[in-house]
């Protein structure tokens, strides 16, 4: 006799929506209040003005730009996979709330990342552009992991068909890692903050490209 563990019953997806959706809510949130290193300070000597901190404070700008790109990007791929999915096993469920742990960590790495391209030339801006990487590849690894179940469960999904998209979505996965090894190589050997714009793009690259790409005229006509 062989003894497994119980799979239980496949369950609705409104729920795992649901608390999803409110985890990316509070990421963005977080994101958000960290803008608030920017503002005027009439009591510092010499009195720092809006438009002061704004100059000092581009670091925050730009890491909240990407970071915000990242978690609205993830947000709507989330969507745009679970409108797809007819039940929830529990696998499926793990490999969410995995996910969703890479997305809570976001706002931490911004934060961080913030803060070390501060010193473009500091081994802080380094550490800090490393940590952000792996955070961000820890995210793409989710989805790979999520691609994999449901393409390996096409009895959970509204059509069976849709199976052979999620296995084709894990390339996506892979290119995704290799950009952000490349981008991460080049912040740590060349400049941290080039390095850190390579890889606040990427989630901006794959939005554009996500849907493919289609002929807007036949051939020998103008587009």
């Amino acid at each position: 006799m062989r003894l497994r563990l119980r799979r239980g019953k496949p369950t609705e997806t409104s729920r795992l929506e649901a608390f999803s959706d409110g985890v990316f809510a509070v990421a963005i949130t977080l994101l958000a209040l960290d803008l608030a290193r920017i503002h005027a300070d009439s009591g510092a000597v010499p009195p720092v003005t809006l438009f002061d901190s704004l100059r000092t404070g581009w670091p925050t700008l730009l890491a909240f730009g990407g970071a915000f790109a990242f978690v609205g990007i993830a947000w709507t791929n989330h969507h745009n996979v679970f409108v797809r999915v007819k039940s929830i096993s529990r696998s499926i469920n793990g490999a969410n709330l995995i996910l969703l742990a890479a997305v809570a960590m976001v706002p931490w790495a911004t934060s961080a990342l913030a803060d070390g391209l501060v010193d473009n030339a500091d081994e802080a801006s380094r550490q800090a552009m490393l940590l952000y990487a792996a955070v961000t590849g820890f995210g793409a690894l989710t989805w790979g992991l999520l691609f994999q179940i449901l393409s390996s469960n096409p009895d959970l999904l509204e059509d069976p068909l849709s199976a052979h998209q999620f296995a084709a979505d894990r390339v996506g996965t892979v290119m995704g890692l290799t950009l952000l090894t490349v981008a991460t190589a080049v912040g740590y050997i060349w400049s941290p903050l080039i390095g850190s714009v390579l890889l606040l793009l990427i989630p901006v690259i794959f939005a554009v490209a996500s849907e493919g790409f289609e002929r807007t005229g036949s051939p020998g006509t103008a587009a």
